[in-house]
């Protein structure tokens, strides 16, 4: 089963700092899933770390749904991880490539 794993931080630095205050998985396939919502406190950005074991397309928005025409969504390549700023509230989805 493919699977995208993201962490949460609520500082971040040119990485992420400290302990993640939320992680989560969503299963990566032909149709788009989505993961729960981001949540935090003070700072309405969090940095995620997303990491995927295959070839993904994520997004993320208050209901996204990731496409794997390219169209919408950020290329992932399997096992290289990426920080991304997101706002708490949003959700992330993802779509096998």
């Amino acid at each position: 089963m493919a699977t995208l794993f993201y962490a949460v931080y609520e500082s971040a630095g040119e990485v992420a700092l400290g302990d993640p205050i939320q992680e989560g998985t969503v299963t990566i396939g032909v149709a788009s899933a989505q993961s729960a919502t981001i949540s935090g406190s003070g700072r309405k950005r969090k940095r995620v770390r997303l990491y995927a074991d295959v070839n993904a397309f994520v997004t993320w928005g208050s209901n996204p749904t990731a496409l794997n025409d390219g169209t919408d969504g950020r290329p992932m390549g399997a096992d290289n991880p990426e920080y991304f700023d997101i706002e708490a509230g949003h959700k992330i989805a993802t779509i096998l490539r």
